[in-house]
């Protein structure tokens, strides 16, 4: 089963109640540095019935995920745009380096396709162990956030 797949099983799934749901957006959203990672996934677990078991962890991984997915889809946004608008800047005198928006987009889908075959490895080291799908939720969550924070450092450096 490829990875995407996996995580798409594992996502048709939530179990975190919707106040707990609210207040893990509301904590990710005010994440200004690294540190926060995973601080969603550990309140969600502990404030959670069944955070502690295997299929809680890894929800309540997924869940924050889920919002870091969405804020890497805006920094993505974001990086494109400042891209597209210093290529327009340069195409006429410069069209040699009006090529930052493919550049963005190349490495986007290089770094999903990336991801997602690391993900598949940490996955893989488990077997059939239960510890596969932590592992694997931990994973995309931790990759997910941290091209989220490359993004805006790209988008950010362009301005």
């Amino acid at each position: 089963m490829k990875w995407s797949a996996l995580a798409l099983v594992m996502l048709a799934s939530p179990v975190v109640a919707e106040q707990h749901l609210a207040e893990l957006r509301q904590s990710i959203l005010s994440c200004e540095s690294r540190d926060c990672v995973g601080e969603a996934a550990s309140f969600c677990m502990d404030n959670t019935e069944g955070g502690q078991s295997t299929f809680g962890m890894q929800n309540c991984l997924i869940q924050e995920m889920q919002i870091w997915d969405e804020l890497l889809n805006e920094a993505y946004g974001d990086a494109r745009a400042t891209a597209k608008s210093l290529d327009a800047a340069d195409l006429e005198t410069f069209p040699e380096y009006a090529v930052r928006e493919t550049q963005v987009r190349d490495a986007q889908r290089a770094w999903i396709t990336y991801r997602d075959a690391n993900c598949a490895m940490d996955y893989g080291l488990w077997g059939s162990g239960s510890m596969r799908v932590i592992w694997g939720a931990e994973c995309l969550l931790r990759m997910t956030a941290e091209r989220t924070f490359e993004l805006r450092i790209y988008a950010d450096g362009l301005k």
